[in-house]
């Protein structure tokens, strides 16, 4: 599941599918504020699948 949603394409289309219907119902923000909220989510979603894939053994400090 984890890997699907860091899918870039699967990203797109579910934003798609998202500001069509919010579009549909006349709530949807202008395309700026949804595009700076996109690029938030997706980067979250990128960051935490690169985070996974790191060895629980981290650097140790004295």
């Amino acid at each position: 599941m984890k890997q699907r949603l860091t899918n870039p394409l699967f990203i797109a289309a579910v934003v798609g599918l998202a500001y069509q219907i919010l579009e549909k119902y006349g709530v949807s923000p202008d395309f700026g504020t949804w595009q700076i909220g996109v690029d938030i989510v997706s980067y979250a979603l990128i960051g935490t699948g690169v985070y996974s894939t790191f060895s629980g053994a981290g650097p140790t400090t004295k």
